[in-house]
């Protein structure tokens, strides 16, 4: 028998990062702050080891706001995501980018 995966993939984050998140956060009631995601998480899950920095460095990357469900977690580490075009601070994509005009 095959084994699904709980939570759908989300384009911009990678499988192993949907698993971190889900165990940093199993049993977390939502909605949720970010601080609270962060708070969560940072105790580690009840009677587990304490969440590694990545995922917490990876919550804290996450857009303010109140996240109503994990699926809206994974949303925006996507957001946050190297190369993805709605991260603050995103270059234009240079195909899309428009060329400067005279005198610009």
């Amino acid at each position: 028998m095959v084994e699904q995966a709980r939570h759908q993939p989300v384009a911009g984050v990678y499988r192993d990062d949907i698993a971190r998140f889900d165990q940093a956060l199993v049993g977390l009631r939502y909605p949720a702050q970010k601080w609270q995601l962060i708070a969560y998480a940072g105790h580690g899950p009840a009677g587990g080891a304490r969440t590694d920095v990545r995922t917490i460095d990876q919550l804290w990357a996450l857009p303010a706001g109140l996240y109503a469900d994990f699926a809206q977690v994974l949303t925006g580490a996507a957001r946050t995501a190297r190369g993805h075009p709605d991260r603050a601070g995103a270059q234009p994509c240079p195909t899309t980018a428009h060329p400067p005009r005279g005198g610009e």
